[in-house]
């Protein structure tokens, strides 16, 4: 399915621009990195019917009816096409330790399932990480957005998995990867 295929079910209203974008990137990365944000691996086939992915955190669910989610990924990337080409994706919430796996999905290497344990989704037979993964949501591609450098990928969840036991989610903030620790039972935040 390529993107003028896709169904419409996104408008978007554009305000006119009243300030200057900030001009500082360092700054704004500085910034978002005090948002802690989930490890993902974003998952597709390409038109040889290998398994591409790369390293995500800009994701998050949009609406429970339908349930929906999106995903952000560079347009450079070459799992993008990949994406495109299955015409949908698998969102696998990556275990904590699991920070190895990470990097090398965040790197531009041609063998990255090399590394990873993985079978076919029983939905569509895009990749799953087995045993790395704490959840995975299967989504088929409905709309893509152009902001900026990335596209913003919006997807139909078609199947999900969140009992697997295990350890907690690994988490990046202040470009450090780490693990979610819960409050202890009888504990309180220190809100009233």
């Amino acid at each position: 399915m390529t993107p003028d295929e896709l169904p419409a079910m996104v408008s978007l209203m554009v305000p006119p621009v009243v300030a200057a974008p900030l001009k500082d990137a360092k700054r704004f990365r500085q910034t978002m990195g005090s948002f802690p944000t989930p490890v993902t691996v974003v998952t597709a086939l390409d038109t040889a019917g290998e398994p591409r992915g790369l390293t995500c955190s800009a994701v998050c669910s949009v609406s429970m009816d339908p349930p929906t989610m999106l995903v952000c990924v560079n347009r450079r990337n070459g799992s993008l096409r990949a994406i495109r080409h299955s015409g949908g994706f698998v969102v696998n919430l990556l275990r904590e330790g699991r920070h190895k796996l990470s990097d090398v999905f965040a790197s531009p290497s041609p063998e990255k399932f090399d590394a990873a344990d993985w079978q076919p989704s029983p939905g569509s037979g895009l990749p799953v990480l087995g045993a790395d993964v704490l959840a995975y949501v299967e989504c088929d591609l409905q709309a893509e957005i152009t902001a900026g450098s990335h596209a913003i990928l919006v997807g139909l969840v078609r199947s999900c998995e969140s009992d697997m036991p295990g350890e907690g989610p690994l988490i990046y903030y202040d470009r450090t990867y780490g693990r979610w620790v819960p409050h202890a039972p009888g504990e309180t935040s220190g809100r009233s």
